[in-house]
């Protein structure tokens, strides 16, 4: 297990890079609930507000993240308009925004950190592992629904109520082997020697031990001008699925090239290429493309009541994993704090590590435990879903959720 947390702790912090460089089985999402026509709106709501602080990545050369604000900022609206805020209090959110390096993140934990929030909601920020730190040393939770960094995974005071890529290559290999029962893998990842290498070295030893005779590894520059050349040489002997690990923008660009290719092979890509930018790159080719998500989707109508909200919020385009992650972690922390009799930091933290199948906005139930993932005690939940692009929109494919966390004893 000491190799496989290596591995996983190397795939971690490469993959994050990467991407910045350029528990119960129940097949629904949980619901925040609707209040009854009599509950107050915000002109209504008494007492101090309970804070909450909010930090993500936003006009970075890294990336920028500012649909994950708007959706935090969504679901405190919901809270205080539609839900009679935490106990009658109003929920009030605090931002600040990261340019991907450790110093801005320090800075926002202290700014937010002086605010007293009861906790703070992660965007998506790289730079969050130096800022840790500073969040247990004032007693306020970390609390992610699209973790990045190792300090998101392992920090005792972070909880990550979704996996993030981790789970989501670990969903992907669990379909892979176990439902699709393929013989061929090959895949395409960003040319990062050294950590990243060694963490789909590792991801290779899983599908070797599961009887998959053809693993083969393509690397490629992120910047590449152009990706065709690599992906046909993922494509060489039609395999029966290429795993892409890539950026969002890269993502785009190699999935128009598989169009242009003709690609047969099933494509599958991480929750961070889950943006509707990369399917419509495609132009129209998209049989072949599957995404992994700790999300349900959401579509274009339907859903329960949190569903709708989402969709009402959020822009088409802006209907990302990530940005559900933070719409989703804003309303599952509301449920926690309207149960406290006496909401604080500290009262939070412990219902936290108290949850167990705990219903999870538009994703599966979460249990922070810190046995989730073991190697990764902060994760709280680990299960995906596969998604295709269909009439506009993200659809389920399987209507089940892949939850690969046995395979964590395959890697050493």
């Amino acid at each position: 297990m000491r190799q496989a947390s290596r591995v996983l702790l190397a795939f971690s912090v490469a993959l994050t890079v990467a991407l910045a460089g350029v528990g119960c089985t129940s097949q629904r999402g949980g619901s925040s609930g609707d209040a009854t026509p009599g509950s107050a709106t915000t002109s209504h709501l008494t007492g101090p507000p309970l804070t909450l602080g909010f930090v993500t990545v936003e006009g970075s050369t890294l990336g920028s993240y500012p649909e994950t604000r708007v959706a935090a900022q969504a679901a405190v609206n919901r809270v205080n308009t539609a839900l009679g805020g935490v106990g009658g209090r109003p929920l009030r959110l605090v931002t600040c925004a990261t340019d991907g390096s450790p110093e801005s993140s320090q800075n926002c934990a202290n700014r937010l950190v002086a605010e007293k929030p009861v906790a703070v909601v992660g965007g998506v920020d790289f730079g969050t592992q130096a800022a840790m730190p500073i969040y247990e040393s004032a007693h306020i939770p970390y609390v992610t629904g699209s973790p990045q960094l190792s300090g998101e995974l392992d920090s005792k005071n972070a909880f990550a109520l979704s996996g993030g890529s981790v789970a989501e290559l670990l969903g992907i290999t669990n379909y892979l082997t176990a439902t699709k029962h393929v013989h061929s893998v090959h895949a395409l990842y960003v040319d990062l020697p050294g950590l990243l290498t060694a963490a789909i070295q590792g991801s290779q030893n899983i599908f070797h031990k599961k009887g998959v005779s053809d693993v083969k590894l393509i690397a490629e520059k992120s910047d590449a001008a152009d990706f065709a050349p690599a992906l046909t040489q993922a494509a060489a002997g039609n395999p029966d699925a290429i795993i892409v690990v890539f950026q969002a923008a890269a993502c785009a660009r190699i999935v128009q090239a598989a169009a242009a290719l003709n690609v047969h092979s099933d494509i599958y890509l991480i929750g961070a290429c889950a943006t509707p930018a990369v399917p419509q790159a495609a132009g129209g080719q998209t049989d072949n493309l599957y995404f992994a998500s700790s999300y349900l989707p959401v579509g274009t109508t339907g859903g329960d009541a949190d569903a709708a909200a989402f969709r009402a919020a959020l822009k088409p385009n802006d209907r990302t994993s990530a940005s559900q992650g933070a719409f989703s972690t804003v309303l599952n922390l509301r449920t926690l704090l309207a149960r406290l009799p006496q909401p604080t930091a500290d009262s939070l933290t412990t219902a936290l590590r108290a949850t167990h199948d705990e219903p999870n906005i538009m994703a599966h139930p979460y249990t922070c435990d810190g046995k989730q993932l073991t190697i990764f005690p902060a994760v709280c939940n680990s299960a995906v879903r596969l998604l295709q692009w269909r009439s506009g929109s993200f659809a389920d494919v399987t209507g089940t959720w892949q939850d690969g966390r046995d395979l964590l004893s395959l890697i050493g």
